[in-house]
């Protein structure tokens, strides 16, 4: 690999043996999949720090970087831990947990992370068009080359960290335009597109597309009426389902034009409503212990719609916690508004920092409600937990008690 002569005094070991490290890494991963140089990034997001998916291993690792004077050299964000960073005893987390947490967390704002744990960088810094990142964090990957235009793969959580120490990461995948041409074209039919305004409904389009096309390119038609937390829930779903880290949405992606034009022949592939359907009805928890909204970690306006649910119900069932998940940033927007107030009110539960993907205190439930595509996906396979998803717009027929 061709390095410049910053890049040679950091192999070298003149920034000393952190940023050694850090760069041999990104190096020998980068000369693995064919790169023959480094690029500088901007901004670096680094999944896998919640204690529950790294152990004592990482919590080492991470420990051991910090210790060793590891510091960030760009803007810098990390992913969900496993609980509320505040909240912990609230959430019934096991005190043993928290500590190794908590360090896990120190370690990372000791070398100069953002201290906001979430898996929605892109609410705390905007990503500019064509700027290029290393970001982990299949759904905020997923959201940074289709919504913002910019450039990233789906790193891992180690190698982010060794991207954020030499600010480099490597000249391959997509940060390559030709491999950012669509392959594969969507056609949706008129039922689904006009669904696709209620985020349960864009998510289980990204659901049943991720299986669908795997680690393609996908060009999406007729999705323009896509919203913001419609296009989150679709990217976290197919980045789920598949290993989908673009998808070019006509009419929404920047460049998606340019990108058509580069297309030499597509795949086509109808997408039914009856497609749609088959992802709402795979799984039914009957009698829900838990309603979980916030993956992605919720925004304001999710926050607004499980609100406008909530108030449509004469009577709201007692015997289900409903739970929403949500960054610092997101939470302090919302309680400005009087939003989390109005929430508590109906007895919904907003957890800061974490998610049931990724925190201990999921095991106590045994049956989950979502309106995540990307939920259903992961809560039964890393938790065990019967799970099922319904649509926005039929949250109430949950929530609500007899007489609606």
């Amino acid at each position: 690999m061709l390095l410049s002569r910053e890049e040679e005094k950091m192999w070298n070991g003149e920034y000393g043996p952190a940023v050694e490290k850090a760069i041999r890494v990104v190096v020998r991963v980068g000369e693995s999949l064919g790169a023959t140089q480094l690029v500088k990034v901007s901004h670096v997001h680094a999944s896998g720090i919640s204690y529950k998916n790294v152990g004592e291993p990482g919590r080492l690792f991470i420990k051991h970087l910090a210790s060793m004077g590891a510091r960030v050299s760009v803007f810098s964000t990390m992913n969900p831990a496993g609980m509320d960073l505040e909240c912990w005893t609230q959430m019934g987390v096991p005190q043993e947990f928290a500590q190794a947490q908590r360090e896990i967390v120190e370690s990372l704002v000791k070398m100069g992370f953002h201290h906001v744990p979430t898996c929605t960088p892109y609410l705390i810094r905007r990503p500019s068009l064509g700027e290029r990142l290393a970001w982990g964090e299949s759904s905020a990957v997923g959201m940074a080359n289709t919504y913002y235009g910019a450039t990233t793969n789906r790193e891992g959580g180690p190698l982010a960290l060794m991207s954020a120490i030499v600010g480099r990461t490597y000249y391959a995948g997509l940060h390559l335009k030709e491999n950012r041409v669509p392959r594969v074209r969507i056609v949706l039919d008129e039922r689904v597109r006009r669904g696709l305004g209620d985020p349960g409904v864009a998510g289980a389009l990204g659901y049943v597309v991720g299986e669908i096309v795997g680690d393609t390119v996908p060009l999406l038609e007729g999705a323009r009426s896509m919203n913001f937390d419609s296009i989150r829930a679709y990217v976290a779903a197919a980045g789920a389902t598949g290993n989908i880290a673009l998808t070019v949405i006509e009419g929404i992606t920047p460049g998606w034009r340019e990108l058509l034009k580069m297309s030499d022949s597509m795949e086509r592939v109808q997408v039914e409503w009856s497609d749609i359907t088959r992802v709402f009805e795979q799984a039914r928890a009957e009698s829900p212990d838990l309603v979980f909204v916030g993956c992605p970690h919720a925004t304001v306006s999710e926050m607004k719609m499980l609100l406008e649910v909530l108030e449509g119900c004469k009577r709201v069932r007692s015997d289900i916690e409903i739970w929403v998940s949500t960054s610092r940033n997101v939470y302090l927007e919302a309680k400005e508004i009087g939003l989390i107030e109005r929430l508590a009110r109906f007895g919904v539960i907003v957890v800061r920092d974490t998610c049931p993907m990724v925190s201990p205190v999921t095991a106590r439930f045994r049956r989950v409600v979502t309106v995540s595509a990307k939920s259903l996906f992961y809560l039964p396979r890393t938790n065990g937990v019967e799970t099922s998803l319904v649509p926005f717009n039929m949250l109430g027929e949950v929530l609500c008690g007899e007489g609606g």
